[in-house]
């Protein structure tokens, strides 16, 4: 009995860490935007998030294989890095005037947004679960706009079309995904999407070089919490449970942020913000619920 739930008990455990780490990790997202500019930040962050990922490959004797890919591999993560990029972009601008709940409920949407672009590119049936749960995370986003004040009314704007942009590069990838080498995957896209903001903070004259160690600091920490770590507990759960319970769990990223915020930054959403993200939240979950039962009546 207990050999069977094990297996179930760490995917868990996986789930729930990956949504405590990125919880934590816009927390301390926060903290950073509040002296750096997005430009800046997104430059940092994923150029650490790549090292990160190359200690990961040769502590596991990977690094061989996460470097040395084919050269369409390689041109296929540039154009991926290009749709994240603006992605992160619209979050971590949002993130830098509001609060990490309220954007972390909000990025939810992400979801959506894939559901919506698979269907449409990848031809991707839309069940009727999906087209339910669509409908209350919009009341979810009307509840937010509704009488908003200007900083939520962008960080909505933000964030939705943030979703847009992850969605898109979602799309590509799945249509990839018998491809990609993961590792390589997350190394060549932090390399590019690195790239890509310092080539925007030099344009834009914002680019500075950081030589103080506690902001060094935070940003590694970041970069393991957020597209390190994040990622990988999400990948481990799907080793021992199926990817509808995972994703549930992770729903729970938005609620790890609330607490960690308060902890940490003493701030909190309002109440019509709780109120939103739930809604929204609740809708992503019951696409996933209503999907599961779906397939399993069809078996």
């Amino acid at each position: 009995m207990n050999g069977v739930k094990s297996p179930r008990l760490k995917g868990d455990i996986w789930a729930t860490v990956s949504a405590l780490a990125t919880g934590g990790g816009f927390t301390v997202a926060k903290t950073l935007l509040l002296t750096l500019p997005p430009i800046v930040f997104n430059a940092y962050m994923f150029l650490f998030g790549s090292v990160i990922i190359l200690i990961d490959a040769g502590f596991n004797r990977k690094l061989k294989e996460t470097l040395f890919i084919p050269p369409a591999q390689i041109g296929f993560f540039a154009i991926v890095a290009i749709f994240f990029s603006a992605a992160t972009y619209c979050l971590f601008t949002a993130l830098s005037f509001s609060e990490p709940a309220t954007v972390s409920f909000l990025s939810r949407l992400e979801l959506v947004s894939t559901i919506i672009l698979a269907a449409i590119f990848l031809k991707e049936r839309l069940q009727k679960s999906e087209v339910f749960g669509l409908i209350i995370v919009v009341a979810g986003i009307f509840v937010m706009r509704y009488n908003a004040s200007i900083e939520l009314s962008r960080t909505v704007t933000l964030v939705t079309l943030g979703s847009l942009f992850f969605g898109t590069a979602e799309v590509l990838t799945k249509w990839k995904i018998d491809w990609i080498n993961h590792r390589s995957y997350i190394f060549y896209r932090g390399i590019f999407m690195s790239g890509i903001f310092i080539i925007a903070g030099i344009i834009t004259s914002k680019l500075v070089f950081i030589t103080d160690i506690r902001l060094l600091g935070l940003l590694a920490l970041t970069a393991f919490l957020l597209p390190y770590m994040g990622r990988t507990g999400y990948l481990k759960a799907m080793k021992y449970i199926n990817i509808s319970r995972s994703s549930i769990i992770v729903q729970s990223q938005p609620f790890f942020a609330a607490i960690v915020a308060l902890a940490i930054l003493n701030s909190f959403p309002s109440i019509k913000e709780i109120f939103g993200g739930l809604l929204i939240v609740g809708g992503v979950i019951l696409m996933k619920v209503l999907e599961k039962k779906a397939t399993t009546a069809t078996r």
